[in-house]
C-alpha cells in the first residue's frame, strides 16, 4: 500500500478513537454524577461535574494521541 494511505489511515484512526474517548468519557461522567448526585441529594452539581471531567479527560487524552502523531511524523535523524 502507498505511504499516503497509511497516512490518512492513521488520521482516520485518530478521529475515531477520539470520537469513542469523547462519547465513554460523557457517558461515565452523566452517569457517575447522577450517582453521586442521588448518593449526596446534590442534584445538578454532581452531574455538572462529571461531564466536565469527562469532557477534559477527553480533551487530554487527545492531546496525548497529537503528540505522539507528532512523533511519528517527525523525521529521524540519521545520528540515531
Amino acid at each position: 500500500m502507498s505511504r499516503d494511505y497509511w497516512k490518512y489511515a492513521k488520521y482516520a484512526n485518530f478521529a475515531m478513537s477520539f470520537g469513542v474517548t469523547m462519547a465513554l468519557s460523557l457517558f461515565l461522567g452523566y452517569y457517575g454524577g447522577s450517582w453521586l448526585d442521588k448518593k449526596l441529594g446534590t442534584e445538578p452539581f454532581g452531574l455538572v461535574i462529571g461531564l466536565m471531567a469527562g469532557v477534559g479527560l477527553a480533551f487530554y487524552s487527545m492531546l496525548k494521541e497529537l503528540k505522539a502523531l507528532e512523533r511519528m511524523d517527525r523525521p529521524k535523524d540519521k545520528d540515531d
